[in-house]
């Protein structure tokens, strides 16, 4: 998985959502990924780029991921509609770059798993969380992507926002064998949502550096 989509990937994971066999009125407080129409999250993004041949620069931004409606996929499950809108600024010594991105995923949960649709025709999915959540847990969590491993890497983390404190968060952390430096990490407060979420990248031509902090949120 390349940087970029390893970023846009970490886009559609700070999720909430409900689906197949599964209630589709209010979500349960429990829920790790609380789901109800109308649900928000707001993250400040903070971070930075190095390259061989220059120094340092910085990588600020923001990002809105919010529950905007409902569907059915075609094959007759519930599907939650989910968009993420973030804006991205990087300040290099000569220029300063702004990327605005907007996408919509669709999302369900079974009795086992959270999953994510890219359509609501596809029958294809990415397996975001498998339940029960059990610790060293790991799967792949795209089948057209058989390098990348998603594990639960803690159950037990406590993670401090600009939207407040949170313990025992679980930690869900993807590696790649075909791109050894590059990792994120996912952090899920239940009954929250996503808090925060970490990209890291180093290889022998660059050094990335991205974290989103949860700065406000609406959940019903």
């Amino acid at each position: 998985m390349s940087i970029i989509k390893t970023v846009i990937a970490v886009f559609s994971l700070l999720l909430l959502f409900s689906c197949g066999e599964d209630s589709t009125g209010p979500s349960d407080p429990g829920d790790y990924l609380p789901l109800s129409v109308g649900n928000q999250w707001n993250y400040s993004i903070s971070g930075y780029m190095k390259t061989t041949d220059r120094d340092s620069f910085p990588i600020t931004g923001t990002k809105l991921t919010a529950i905007t409606g409902s569907t059915s996929h075609q094959s007759g499950f519930d599907l939650y509609m989910l968009k993420d809108s973030s804006c991205t600024v990087v300040t290099t010594p000569d220029t300063t770059y702004t990327n605005t991105e907007v996408i919509t995923e669709y999302i369900c949960r079974t009795d086992t798993e959270y999953r994510i649709y890219e359509d609501t025709v596809t029958t294809d999915y990415e397996l975001l969380m498998k339940l029960p959540v059990v610790l060293n847990d790991s799967w792949v969590p795209k089948p057209d992507e058989p390098t990348i491993t998603r594990t639960v890497h803690s159950t037990t983390t406590d993670i401090t926002v600009p939207a407040g404190s949170y313990s025992d968060c679980v930690d869900l952390r993807d590696t790649d064998t075909a791109e050894p430096g590059t990792a994120f990490d996912i952090y899920i407060s239940r009954g929250n949502g996503a808090v925060e979420f970490v990209v890291a990248m180093d290889d022998s031509t660059q050094t990335m550096h991205l974290d989103f902090k949860l700065t406000s949120s609406t959940v019903n």
